[in-house]
């Protein structure tokens, strides 16, 4: 009996304890708060978005000009909003709104996040929306959440940054065990819901990118639904440094067209 007892004890702290490494690895938010004028981009504005369940998630926006595109901007799981400052400032300058969200935990937003509360929160911050055309942004991480939304009809165009096909093959190329995969709760399968996307797309992904491999992004474009499609290579560049001159003026023709 006690060696059932502690052989019960041993397995549930191992699930715990994964659980603990899983939310851990999908969601390493920097949770510091910062307003946009201490990012360096004063023409943000924030604003706070109160969710079903009661929290609260920091918005930064900045409203389009001439009837151009608003981006809702989901980022990727390293660092925060004020991170990607320069990212909202150029598109600001190009004349394009800004809605960037921060998932909760992130960028002084409240609540923990999982896949469930994202989903929610994403979809209520775009069906809370008028601006049109409205682009899905989604960098890594936030592809994920763009592509859910946009299998659900939401959005008029996506953009997607890197994205991976499941959370599950994520882990099989930086943990090649045959058994992780089992034991995950969150699952971001990417690549199942692209099948129902038929809004104009882009993706752009870099060629030596060792955190999500290229395959899985063409694999996302490949099972994409949409008619209208592009996939944007950037020759060696990797993860966490797309942001080139190349890629911008892919983007800029991308969104032009919108």
């Amino acid at each position: 009996m006690l060696k059932a007892a502690i052989l019960i004890a041993a397995t549930s702290y191992f699930e715990w304890y994964l659980g603990q490494f899983e939310m851990a690895m999908v969601y390493p938010f920097d949770g510091t708060y910062a307003t946009p004028q201490e990012a360096g981009e004063a023409r943000l504005v924030e604003a706070r978005f109160r969710t079903a369940d009661g929290e609260e998630l920091v918005i930064w926006e900045s409203a389009a000009k001439d009837a151009q595109p608003t981006l809702l901007y989901f980022p990727g799981n390293a660092g925060g909003l004020k991170d990607r400052a320069d990212r909202f400032s150029a598109l600001i300058d190009r004349g394009y709104g800004v809605v960037a969200v921060a998932y909760r935990g992130s960028s002084g937003s409240s609540g923990a996040p999982s896949e469930a509360e994202l989903t929610s929160d994403a979809r209520a911050v775009a069906e809370a929306l008028t601006m049109e055309p409205l682009v899905l942004y989604g960098e890594s991480l936030g592809t994920a959440v763009a592509i859910k939304l946009a299998s659900e009809g939401i959005g008029d165009a996506v953009v997607l940054e890197a994205p991976f096909t499941s959370i599950a093959d994520l882990v099989a190329v930086q943990f090649p065990r045959d058994d992780l995969a089992d034991l995950l709760t969150q699952h971001w399968k990417s690549a199942e819901r692209m099948a129902r996307l038929s809004q104009p797309l882009l993706i752009v992904h870099g060629r030596f990118d060792k955190i999500v491999p290229i395959e899985q992004g063409r694999e996302v474009f490949e099972a994409a639904g949409s008619v209208d499609k592009q996939f944007l290579e950037i020759a060696d560049r990797g993860h966490h440094n797309l942001w080139t001159v190349e890629m911008q003026r892919g983007l800029y023709e991308f969104l032009d067209l919108r």
